[in-house]
């Protein structure tokens, strides 16, 4: 689920083979989350996030990128008890980013599945970021075994990533 254009900011991207122009990046790497919920004690995850860049704008300063749109996935192992998936676009300007997206988070003892929107702005620094996770559920009340929705989720997120070769 989960990615984000991190790398575009400090690793050139242009293949000397071509005119010149930003070529589309992926990255993958760890993910790791705290967050708390609405209803509940603190949650923690850990995963992987990928980001694939596919339009990037160079603001003609050698390979410094000013900004890229592209999609993210991530999965994560939240509270050991049940997986997160959630993926969606991206974009970022400088260091600056936002991920959009929709979040699934599979059942466990206490609660029921629980599909979201997610929103996760972020600061990219090189190789990893740092940014705030919101899901707002799109479920309410019980199911027929009486477990609730996950509520509401406001959480920190850190990854690392590693790039890959440009991709055409």
């Amino acid at each position: 689920m989960n990615a984000l254009t991190l790398l575009a900011l400090v690793v050139p991207a242009i293949d000397p083979t071509t005119d010149g122009s930003p070529q589309p990046w992926f990255t993958v790497g760890p993910l790791l989350s705290v967050s708390r919920r609405q209803g509940d004690d603190t949650a923690w995850g850990v995963g992987l996030e990928s980001t694939l860049n596919l339009a990037m704008h160079n603001n003609r300063m050698g390979s410094f990128r000013s900004g890229a749109v592209g999609v993210f996935g991530q999965a994560q192992w939240m509270d050991g008890d049940h997986a997160r998936l959630c993926g969606g676009v991206q974009g970022n300007f400088l260091i600056f980013g936002m991920e959009t997206g929709v979040a699934h988070e599979t059942g466990s003892a206490a609660h029921r599945p629980t599909t979201s929107l997610h929103l996760g702005p972020f600061l990219g620094f090189g190789y990893g970021s740092v940014g705030v996770r919101l899901s707002l559920p799109f479920q309410e009340g019980r199911d027929v075994s009486g477990r609730l929705p996950y509520g509401r989720e406001l959480g920190l997120t850190l990854t690392l990533k590693k790039p890959f070769s440009p991709m055409l």
